[in-house]
């Protein structure tokens, strides 16, 4: 939700609850440029850190060590998946409130032409914002233009990320022409197989790494309770001399 709150005063609220940016600032300038002088849109998500991203944008190096060195080019399924829509992702880790500043922020760029995020199925922990562009109208310059704002969000070089692609379980080092030849070699019923055979292993490893924090956590348990029985035979044995001693 967005509010409008006076820009010195920011409990002074005259307008609350709408569903956008853009429905919050067409109301501000309904209301003339007197209003709009002492009054501004904010967000209220009531999350104070995604209130100030959302609010006053994202500047050069807010997801530092948040926005992870490397995007998967098309191995997600678009939010529509009746479209052949490209699906870039990227992983975000440690703090889940800027994934909604950073899909914001996406949403704006050039070419996007949807943005939509969620929990990651490849990275234990991690976040995905997933961007979309038009393949059949594909404008090279506008992903790497969000390759380069987005580094600079990350106090990175777009050369930093690593990219990875359906028909390859290798890693490639981020570079506009490598990933171009790709489109240009694709189709689309091979990219939709390719897309489903990567989901599949993106749930294995996936499952792989929830079942390694299992074993883990089952193994911290045992110690645990291997611990209180050594210190309860201690104590017992405390207790027996003890009472020897009493005795004698």
């Amino acid at each position: 939700m967005w509010n409008l709150v006076h820009r010195k005063s920011p409990n002074d609220i005259i307008a609350e609850d709408f569903p956008s940016r853009g429905a919050a600032e067409a109301h501000l300038t309904k209301l003339g440029p007197i209003i709009e002088k002492y009054y501004r849109v904010q967000a209220n998500t009531g999350n104070p850190l995604t209130d100030k991203l959302l609010t006053e944008g994202m500047v050069q190096g807010d997801l530092y060590k948040i926005l992870l060195p490397r995007i998967s080019v098309d191995e997600f399924v678009p939010g529509d998946p009746e479209t052949d829509n490209i699906v870039i992702a990227f992983f975000l880790k440690g703090v889940p409130e800027a994934t909604l500043p950073f899909k914001t922020f996406c949403e704006q760029s050039n070419g996007v032409i949807n943005a939509d995020y969620g929990d990651s199925e490849t990275v234990v922990g991690a976040q995905n914002v997933y961007v979309e562009f038009d393949r059949e109208n594909i404008n090279m310059e506008d992903i790497h233009a969000l390759l380069i704002q987005s580094a600079m969000l990350a106090g990175l070089n777009p050369e930093d990320f690593t990219m990875t692609f359906p028909h390859t379980e290798k890693k490639f080092p981020y570079d506009p022409v490598t990933m171009k030849e790709y489109f240009i070699s694709r189709n689309e019923q091979k990219n939709r197989m390719a897309q489903q055979q990567a989901l599949d292993k993106a749930a294995a490893a996936f499952e792989k790494d929830l079942q390694k924090a299992r074993n883990q956590q089952q193994r911290d348990s045992e110690d645990q309770q291997q611990q209180q029985q050594q210190q309860q035979a201690q104590e017992a044995l405390v207790t027996t001399l003890a009472n020897v001693a009493l005795t004698g």
